[in-house]
C-alpha cells in the first residue's frame, strides 16, 4: 500500500513538473505582432513575394524556433504612398516592407547607382547579386539604411525599362517634344532626346496617361500588365535602357533590435531568399509579358534598333561621372560603387551598350 501511495505521489509531482515546464516553455515562446506593408499592391512581384513568401514562411520558421509571429498586412498604399516608403518603415508604420530606393536619391544616394548608368544590363538576377555584394562589401550602403532606422534584409531589382506610349517610337527623333512619366532619377535618361520627364510611380501612370498629363511612361516591363498601361498607351518599345536596383526589403530597426538573435538571423535569411525569388519572378513575368500577354492583349510590341540605342546612350551626358563627383563631395564612395557594378556586369559576360566607368 505504501509503495502505491508513493507511486501516486511521484506521479503527481511529475505532472506538476511537466505543467511547470510547459508554462515556462510558453513564456519563452514570445509573441511578436508585426505589420507587413507596401505602397504598391501585390500584383507586382516585389510585393507579392512579401505576401505569399515572407509572411507565411516567417510564421512557419519562427514556430519551429519556438516563437509566434502574428502579421497585419497593409499593401497598396494603405499606410503610405510611393514617395514615403522609406519613412513608412523607418517611422514604424510598417515593421517589414518594400522600400523604393529609386525615390530617395538624397537619403539613399549609393542605392541609386544604376539610375545614373542606363544601357548596362537587363539581367535581373545579376543585378540582385551585385546589389547584395555591394551591401556586404561597402559598409556605407547598409549604413544608409541604419541611418534611416531600418535594417537591410535583401535586394530588389527590376527588369528592363521600356517605353509605353500613345504613338509609335521607331527612332530617337520620335521622342522629341514628348512627356513621359520617369520615376526618380530616371528622368535624366531623357537628357538630349528633347523629351520631358515627369516624376511618378506605377499606381498613377494609367490615369495620368489617359488624361493627357503625359504621352506615356518609362516603366519596367513587369509593371505594364498589372497596371493595364498598355490600354492607355498601346505602343510598347524596348529601347535598351536595362534594369537595376529599385528597392530593398527592410525591417524597422527598433523592431529588429527587439527580436532574439535567432529571429534576427531568420529574417536576414528570408531577405536573401526574397531577393532571389523576386528576381526569378520578375524575369519570368517579363518574358511572359513580351512574348505572350501583351501581344495577345493587342499591344504593339517593338524594339528600337540597336544603332538608335547606341545613339541615345552616346548622347547622354556623363551621368555616372557627375554622380561620382557628387558622392565625393558628400564623403561617399560613389566611384567604388560604380566600378563594382560595372566590373561585376562585365565579369558575368554582359556587354553594356555604354561602359560608364571607361
Amino acid at each position: 500500500m505504501k509503495s502505491r501511495i508513493l507511486s501516486k505521489t511521484a506521479l503527481g509531482f511529475a505532472a506538476v513538473a511537466a505543467g511547470a515546464m510547459a508554462v515556462m516553455s510558453a513564456a519563452n515562446a514570445a509573441d511578436f505582432k508585426m505589420t507587413a506593408s507596401s505602397s504598391h499592391p501585390p500584383v507586382v512581384p516585389w510585393v507579392k513575394t512579401i505576401q505569399d513568401f515572407v509572411v507565411p514562411e516567417s510564421v512557419k520558421r519562427a514556430k519551429a524556433l519556438g516563437h509566434n509571429i502574428e502579421w497585419t498586412e497593409a499593401y497598396a498604399g494603405a499606410l503610405y504612398n510611393f514617395k514615403n516608403t522609406l519613412e513608412g518603415i523607418g517611422d514604424g508604420l510598417g515593421d517589414v516592407g518594400w522600400v523604393g530606393t529609386l525615390w530617395e536619391p538624397n537619403k539613399l544616394p549609393l542605392q541609386n547607382v544604376t539610375f545614373v548608368m542606363p544601357f548596362v544590363t537587363e539581367n535581373v538576377k545579376l543585378a540582385a547579386d551585385l546589389q547584395n555584394a555591394m551591401h556586404n562589401d561597402i559598409p556605407e550602403m547598409k549604413a544608409a539604411f541604419i541611418k534611416n532606422n531600418q535594417v537591410y534584409l535583401g535586394p530588389q531589382t527590376i527588369d528592363d525599362y521600356v517605353i509605353v506610349s500613345k504613338t509609335p517610337i521607331t527612332s530617337l527623333a520620335d521622342l522629341k517634344g514628348m512627356k513621359f512619366y520617369a520615376p526618380g532619377a530616371s528622368a535624366a535618361w531623357l537628357k538630349g532626346t528633347g523629351a520631358i520627364g515627369v516624376n511618378g510611380g506605377l499606381p498613377v501612370y494609367y490615369n495620368g496617361i489617359k488624361t493627357g498629363v503625359t504621352d506615356g511612361a518609362i516603366v519596367p516591363g513587369t509593371g505594364i500588365v498589372p497596371f493595364k498601361l498598355h490600354e492607355a498607351a498601346p505602343y510598347v518599345t524596348k529601347v535598351g535602357l536595362g534594369g537595376g536596383i529599385t528597392g530593398a526589403l527592410t525591417m524597422n530597426k527598433n523592431t529588429f533590435d527587439k527580436l532574439p538573435p535567432e529571429l534576427q538571423q531568420m529574417f536576414l535569411d528570408l531577405g536573401q531568399e526574397y531577393g532571389e525569388l523576386v528576381a526569378k519572378r520578375v524575369a519570368g513575368f517579363h518574358n511572359a509579358s513580351f512574348t505572350k500577354i501583351l501581344p495577345e492583349a493587342g499591344a504593339k510590341v517593338s524594339t528600337l534598333p540597336l544603332e538608335e540605342q547606341k545613339k541615345w546612350a552616346a548622347g547622354l551626358p556623363d551621368l555616372a561621372g557627375e554622380w561620382v563627383a557628387q558622392m565625393k563631395e558628400k564623403g561617399l564612395p560613389g566611384e567604388q560603387v560604380m566600378r563594382a557594378y560595372m566590373e561585376g556586369v562585365r565579369a558575368a559576360g554582359e556587354i553594356p551598350v555604354r561602359n560608364w566607368d571607361q
